[in-house]
């Protein structure tokens, strides 16, 4: 992949994350349980997906979007311990992708994914990022609740995941599979 589509992939993802994370923070904001947890986190399964689809590239513009969001709105004390948040969040979904492939059967290029692979990603990825979230955010004095911000936020991880996956699968499904393939005969 040339540079110019590897930046433009990462910028891409980094939009994506950013405008969902507001979105799910419109919708949602009421419900959050504790510091940067929520009872459905839409955004967890963008990142899932930005990871699955793009790789490297999708956990990049994960990290940039986190980070400016981090900056806006969820900064801890220094750009450094920001700047850690957003590797969590870029890191985690990479990190659910390669223990999948490794031990899972999760090809590289998604070719032989199933609904026992979908569950399998969602339920590590979930369960890595809400446990690294709140280890970090418990160093940090923003949870006081350890145990019980860390399963919130899983199943608000689990909750966004299965809604962005469900949409995925209807739209690919139902839309883009009616429109007409255009046939080259030149």
């Amino acid at each position: 992949m040339t540079i110019l589509k590897s930046s433009i992939l990462v910028l891409a993802s980094a939009l994506a994350y950013y405008f969902i994370f507001y979105f799910n923070k419109l919708l949602f904001d009421n419900y959050e349980f504790s510091y940067g947890v929520n009872w459905v986190f839409i955004p967890s399964g963008i990142q899932l997906l930005l990871v699955l689809l793009s790789g490297i590239e999708g956990a990049l513009g994960v990290f940039l979007a986190s980070l400016f969001i981090g900056l806006e709105s969820y900064y801890l004390n220094s750009i450094f311990m920001t700047s850690i948040t957003a590797l969590i969040s870029g890191g985690s979904p990479l990190l659910a992708r390669k223990i999948c492939c490794d031990f899972f059967g999760l090809d590289e290029d998604l070719r032989k994914i199933n609904f026992k692979l979908i569950v399998q990603i969602s339920l590590i990825f979930g369960l890595i990022s809400a446990s690294i979230h709140q280890v970090w955010f418990f160093y940090n004095n923003k949870s006081d609740d350890f145990l019980n911000s860390l399963l919130v936020m899983f199943a608000g991880n689990i909750f966004g995941t299965i809604i962005v996956l469900l949409l995925t699968t209807f739209i690919n499904m139902h839309i883009l599979k009616k429109i007409p393939k255009r046939i080259d005969d030149e």
